[in-house]
């Protein structure tokens, strides 16, 4: 039987017998250092350095226009990761075989966000409003109304809605809902306090280590930081901050602290207790620690000035307290800044 082009021609939808659809290595390669290169931009704009200045309305809204930007750069990396592994895999779709740059996947998912019909894509074609869009997909081969939609598919067809990493987007959403929490007494404890509690507290491996009222989780991302297989107990009454910490993958083992009594004590409680159940919250901590067991606390200064500390006082001095003074500006630099004077508490249990 003599052979002719015509037996080679194969169906599109058959990937395996398309002798024109080959793996190619080395396209793929650069589409996925494409990507890599947008990570250092991602990371900054969904940790945006203006959400950890004062807290105003304005700084807010920035803050959160960055995060959102972020989050779509990661969606647009994804899919530029999807083209890539569609090269790797020699199953690559006609219309996405021309796709070199960021830019024309971005106008691509930029497309879709619209939710067009053909006959919308074919007036943004027309129009002069995304010219450069249209002129970016152009010159990776597609042309139509019909060729942008059937990229966009075929983009999604590899990139599955699970794929995107939706835990990161909601704690970005609630991270920047409690910037200026005004409810209860919420001041989260900066990185130089949070690193000076745990040297103060002088941790070992084996310990079972207790974070009553742990806010966002401040102290406790620094605890497993430098202890990562230790065992961190937390609790929070908050119900936005503990979606936070259950979202960061912290252990959460009571609501309000003061009904936390639990069968096993503890070798260290670090803390930075509410200043409104201050005194209530270090007592509490104490009866919950083992013999030897460590203490380390924030405590406003008005414990050694205010007449009304005085049993308190006392009994930190009955135990031998280590006091040390903060930065009188330490504070200032929270997500919700304070210029309340602090100092810490240190007390090891007889």
């Amino acid at each position: 039987m003599q052979l002719s082009l015509f037996n080679l021609i194969v169906a599109d939808n058959n990937p395996q017998l398309n002798i024109f659809n080959t793996a190619s290595s080395d396209k793929a390669r650069k589409l996925r250092e494409l990507a890599q290169s947008m990570q250092d931009t991602i990371d900054q704009k969904k940790n945006p350095a203006i959400g950890n200045q004062r807290v105003t309305r304005r700084r807010k809204l920035i803050a959160q226009g960055m995060i959102e930007d972020g989050i779509e750069l990661e969606v647009i990396k994804s899919w530029l990761l999807a083209i890539a592994e569609m090269w790797e895999a020699g199953n690559i779709p006609e219309v996405l075989r021309g796709i070199k740059r960021k830019s024309q996947v971005e106008a691509l998912f930029r497309l879709s966000q619209r939710k067009p019909t053909l006959e919308e894509i074919q007036e943004i074609i027309t129009g002069n409003y995304y010219e450069e869009w249209i002129k970016s997909l152009n010159r990776a081969g597609i042309h139509t109304p019909k060729e942008i939609l059937s990229a966009i598919a075929e983009i999604k067809k590899v990139v599955k809605p699970e794929k995107i990493d939706t835990t990161k987007q909601r704690l970005n959403d609630l991270e920047l809902e409690i910037i200026g929490m005004k409810s209860g007494d919420f001041f989260p404890t900066p990185e130089p306090v949070c690193n000076r509690l745990i040297q103060l507290a002088a941790i070992e491996p084996n310990w079972r280590i207790l974070e009553p009222s742990a806010g966002n989780g401040n102290i406790a991302e620094y605890i497993t930081k430098y202890y990562p297989e230790i065992q961190l107990d937390l609790v929070e009454i908050n119900p936005t901050l503990r979606e936070i910490l259950e979202l960061k993958g912290f252990n959460l083992v009571g609501r309000d602290f003061l009904e936390f009594n639990p069968n096993d004590k503890y070798h260290a409680s670090i803390m930075n207790p509410a200043f409104c159940q201050l005194v209530e919250h270090i007592y509490h901590a104490w009866e919950l620690l083992l013999s030897g067991g460590i203490l380390v606390s924030i405590v406003s200064e008005s414990v050694f000035f205010n007449r009304k500390y005085q049993k308190f006082k006392d009994w930190l001095d009955d135990n031998g307290a280590y006091v040390e003074k903060v930065d009188k500006n330490a504070f200032l630099s929270s997500n919700n800044p304070t210029a309340v004077a602090t100092r810490i508490v240190k007390l090891i249990k007889p």
